[in-house]
C-alpha cells in the first residue's frame, strides 16, 4: 500500500483495492454499493467496461442484491416458495 493508505489513489487498481475502496465508502457514509463503485471508477478515470474485472465475488453479490431490491434487475429464482403459497400451506392450518 502507499503512504496515503487510500486504495482509490493507488497506482494500480486491483480487485482487492477496488473492493476495499468500495467497502470503505459504504462504511463511511450514506452511500450504496452501486454509487460507491461508480464513484471509484470516476475518480480513477477507469472505463466502465473494465468494472467486471474488478469485482470480487462478495462485492458482486452485494451489488446484485442491492440492484434486485431496487428492481433494477430481476432477482435470481431459487428454491424459494412465493409468499402466498407459504401462507396457504397446510401446516399453517394445524391447530394444537
Amino acid at each position: 500500500m502507499s503512504l496515503s493508505g487510500d486504495p482509490i489513489k493507488e497506482k494500480i487498481m486491483t480487485r482487492k483495492r477496488f473492493s476495499t475502496a468500495v467497502e470503505n465508502l459504504v462504511a463511511k457514509g450514506n452511500t450504496t454499493y452501486i454509487d460507491a463503485a461508480a464513484y471509484v471508477v470516476e475518480q480513477r478515470g477507469l472505463d466502465y467496461k473494465n468494472l467486471k474485472k474488478l469485482l470480487t465475488d462478495s462485492l458482486k453479490q452485494k451489488i446484485e442484491a442491492e440492484a434486485s431490491s431496487l428492481n433494477l434487475i430481476r432477482a435470481k429464482k431459487g428454491n424459494k416458495l412465493p409468499v402466498w403459497l407459504i401462507l396457504l400451506s397446510p401446516i399453517n392450518y394445524i391447530t394444537h
